[in-house]
This record gives C-alpha cells, sequence and structure tokens, in this order.
C-alpha cells in the first residue's frame, strides 16, 4: 500500500513551526526510514500519518489504516494488552455471549472473531510474553513488554502499512534480532524512525528531515552515510576555499584603501603647489570621495556575499554534524529499566 504526504505542516501549542510543507511519497511495499537530528520532527510526522496528532495543514494520503508502534507509552498505561491491541470491545462481546446475552450488537462487535482470545495469546507468545494475562495493566509491564505487546498486534490486525517509532529502543538482543527478521521478511510498506544502524540498514530508502525541509535517498544507512560524509567533506573544502577567499579580499580592501589615500594625499600636495583655488581643489576632494565611496561599495558588496556563503556553508555543516551522533549500533543494547513484574531487569 502506498503512501502520500502532502504539503504537511505542524505548529506547537507555543506557536513554534515544528515543520512546513512537509511532501513525499513511499511506494507500496517498501521500507523506508526517517532521519534527522534531534527535535527535527520525526517523531510527530508519524504520529500525524497514525491520525494521533492533528497537522496545521497538509494531507495524509493512503488507502488503509496504518498499525502504528508508539516510543513512548504513557498515553497507554490506563489500559490492559488487550485494549491496547484494540480488542477490548470484541472480547467483551465475546463473554457477553458466551454469557447468555446473545443480541444482534454483540454479534456485530464480535465480527466472527471467535477464537480472538487464543490468537492473541499466540501472537504475545512470538514475542516471548505469553506468559502475560491479557488482562494485564501495561502500566505494569516493562518498556521491552509493551514494545512487544505492540508488535504482537501486527499478527492480529495484518497491516498493509506499518509505522514503527524507535522499535527497537527498549528491547534487548534477542528480540531486536526478532524484529529484524521479521523485518527483512515483511512483504508490505513500512516506514519507520529509528537510530539503530542494523535496522536502518534493512530500508531501501531514507527521508532526511532537516530545518531546509526533507530529502529523500535512494538507499540504506550505509550508503546514506557515505554519501553524507562524502557531502561534508565538499562541504568543508568549499569552506576552506570561502575562507581563503575572504583573506584575500580583505587584504584587496585594505590595499585598495591604503592606495587610495595615498592618491588624494598626493594630489591635494600637488593641486596646492600648483596654486588651484580652493573652490576647484574642494570640487577634486569631492570626486575622490565620490571615488573612494563607490570603491568602498563594490568591496563591501564582494566581501558581504562571501560572508553569506560562509555562513551558508557553516549552517549546513553544523546541520550535518549534528546528524553524524544520533546513530548507534545494535550490538549496544540501550533499552531502560522497566517495571517488570518478575525481577526488574532490563528486557
Amino acid at each position: 500500500m502506498s503512501l502520500q504526504v502532502q504539503n504537511l505542516t505542524y505548529i506547537h501549542p507555543d506557536k513554534e513551526v515544528l515543520f512546513h510543507n512537509i511532501s513525499f511519497s513511499v511506494s507500496a511495499n517498501t521500507k523506508c526510514a526517517v532521519t534527522g537530528h534531534n527535535g527535527s520532527g520525526k517523531s510527530t510526522l508519524l504520529q500525524i500519518i497514525a491520525h494521533r496528532l492533528q497537522s496545521a495543514s497538509g494531507a495524509v494520503i493512503c488507502e488503509s489504516e496504518p498499525y502504528f508502534i508508539p516510543q513512548l507509552f504513557g498515553q497507554y498505561d490506563s489500559l490492559t494488552i488487550v485494549g491496547a491491541l484494540g480488542f477490548s470491545e470484541t472480547i467483551r462481546a465475546l463473554h457477553a455471549i458466551l454469557d447468555g446475552d446473545v443480541t444482534e450488537s454483540n454479534f456485530i462487535c464480535l465480527d466472527d472473531k471467535w477464537d480472538i482470545e487464543e490468537q492473541a495469546m499466540a501472537a504475545l507468545d512470538k514475542w516471548n510474553i505469553g506468559n502475560i494475562p491479557l488482562s494485564a495493566a501495561l502500566n505494569d509491564l516493562s518498556g521491552g513488554e509493551k514494545t512487544k505487546v505492540f508488535l504482537a498486534g501486527i499478527s492480529l490486525h495484518a497491516p498493509k502499512l506499518i509505522l514503527m517509532d524507535e522499535p527497537t529502543n527498549h528491547l534487548d538482543l534477542k528480540a531486536r534480532e526478532k524484529l529484524y527478521e521479521y523485518i527483512r521478511q515483511f512483504a508490505g510498506t513500512l516506514l519507520v524512525v529509528s537510530h539503530d544502524r542494523t535496522l536502518l540498514n534493512l530500508m531501501s530508502a531514507i527521508y532526511e528531515m532537516s530545518a531546509e525541509g526533507i530529502r529523500f535517498y535512494p538507499m540504506n544507512y550505509d550508503a546514506y552515510k557515505s554519501q553524507k560524509e562524502a557531502e561534508l567533506h565538499s562541504k568543508m573544502e568549499l569552506l576552506g576555499n570561502r575562507q581563503k577567499e575572504l583573506k584575500k579580499a580583505l587584504k584587496e580592501v585594505q590595499n585598495a584603501m591604503e592606495r587610495q589615500q595615498k592618491h588624494n594625499v598626493r594630489g591635494e600636495k600637488l593641486n596646492k603647489k600648483k596654486g588651484i583655488a580652493r573652490i576647484a581643489m574642494g570640487n577634486q576632494q569631492d570626486r575622490a570621495e565620490k571615488t573612494t565611496s563607490k570603491l568602498n561599495k563594490v568591496q563591501q558588496d564582494k566581501l558581504q556575499t562571501i560572508y553569506s556563503q560562509i555562513r551558508d556553508i557553516k549552517s549546513s555543516v553544523i546541520n550535518t554534524d549534528a546528524m553524524k551522533i544520533d546513530f548507534y549500533s545494535s550490538d549496544l543494547y540501550v533499552g531502560k529499566k522497566g517495571s517488570s513484574r518478575n525481577s526488574g531487569a532490563f528486557v
């Protein structure tokens, strides 16, 4: 299933614009990542596509409802596992029918999912959390277990478009490997926000968000990294060249000013020797000052152009450099300590 994002703008409640007129498309059955430095709006973009946030303007066009795996779970902590999976009403209707409440509304709500509980437990078991009851509160789970609950939901909903926001953040190495393999086998459309290099290398394309908008790279992370390093090297060379030009231009300004001042002084002395009238001397001085002013204007324009170019290059180098620190290797476990009921260990 394809995805189209058209001219999205998001404005924070304090009126600060996070991003403006973001547009891109993801072809059906492709796997893409969204990268960018922290605060560029990657997670917000996913939440808008998942209909969790409202954009200020623009549109998201996709043929079916996307399945969203969040990075943060605070808004789900009041739910049970089955509630987070989106089947609390289905299971309520199932139990109501089994208890004799055979109303039409219960059958409509059940939608012929008679084995939903078994399917849900099997889905949890695939992620090694089948020992946790469906009635367990999400608030009692660790970060890794919460992520696995949402990963288990993929089997139940069978979505054609999956959105993942930092899915490996809370997972241990074994769970990560399981996720990597799942992504390799997944035949649908996938859009991921992640700093995990192994996961990013499973993507066929990368969209990079920055203050300038969004840029498409039809490659995995390693190729993207190489291209970014080449771009940075080119920018640093260009910056060095512009700084050399600036030094040369400043020296030329200094020399030109000194020459003009010497010329003016010589002219004044010569006029005095020739006994030229004060009025004529004043006219000549005016012309000399205008010549000096015109010379200054040309030189200042040249300097301002170089200064502007240097500022632009430095700004782009800073943004590129910020990207370099945002990625980690998958063999470094960066999970967070959760509130696991059993041991309180990392999961």
